[in-house]
């Protein structure tokens, strides 16, 4: 007698509502209705949207990988703590890393793959004002402009420091007015053409600058961050 495998069908339900849960605790951590430090119980969150617990914990592993949240043995998830010195040190340290992996990037993109860039940068032009949508394209389309192919380990430094990076980035994008959103779109215009015409310099310039932009108006606003 054969037995049918369903754990595979079962890993697939489990994806998309996960992905629902992560989008669900997300929107609440940036909307401030979950405070920082406050735990997070997987009961009362399966509870709430109908799901089981499976789901709610991968959920909470992709917004620890974020930087949303912290797990800890023994005592559960926790949403992240903002600390302003951290937020400096890891700030500097993209500045110098991430104009490093974009020179490194260029001339090993593909046309798809600057294409794909460009693609995230007109997303987040129309989601420009709504602010949770925008730092998730934002993110996006930093991540795009790195040849991750040919640099691994470049790409996980990067990719690192954004979940890392990612709670802080809602403090700052939630002062912003419209013309901030212009500004620092315009910065990824010229991060694509830096990329297309193969400027190494002008890339590195302007994203060193691009990100100090953000470290800088993010220190103007330490009073949001928790004591």
């Amino acid at each position: 007698m054969s037995t049918t495998d369903t754990s595979g069908d079962e890993q697939r339900d489990y994806e998309p509502r996960a992905q629902m849960v992560a989008q669900y605790l997300r929107e609440q951590i940036f909307e401030g209705l979950i405070k920082p430090g406050t735990p997070v119980r997987q009961e009362a969150v399966a509870k709430d949207l109908g799901v089981s617990r499976i789901p709610v914990r991968e959920a909470l592993a992709l917004l620890e990988r974020e930087g949303l949240v912290t797990i800890r043995p023994h005592s559960g998830a926790k949403v992240a703590v903002l600390d302003f010195d951290e937020c400096m040190e890891l700030y500097k340290i993209r500045e110098r890393v991430e104009p490093l992996a974009l020179s490194e990037s260029i001339g090993l993109l593909t046309e798809e793959e600057l294409a794909r860039a460009c693609a995230f940068a007109d997303q987040a032009e129309s989601v420009a004002g709504n602010y949770v949508a925008w730092i998730e394209a934002d993110r996006r389309f930093h991540v795009s402009c790195i040849a991750r192919d040919h640099l691994p380990h470049l790409t996980r430094l990067v990719e690192g420091f954004w979940n890392t990076t990612q709670q802080y980035r809602r403090i700052l994008v939630k002062q912003f007015e419209p013309e901030d959103f212009t500004l620092f779109q315009c910065d990824h215009r010229l991060i694509v053409e830096a990329l297309r015409s193969q400027n190494r310099r002008g890339a590195e310039d302007i994203m060193r600058l691009h990100i100090e932009r953000a470290r800088l108006r993010i220190a103007a606003l330490r009073e949001d961050f928790d004591r």
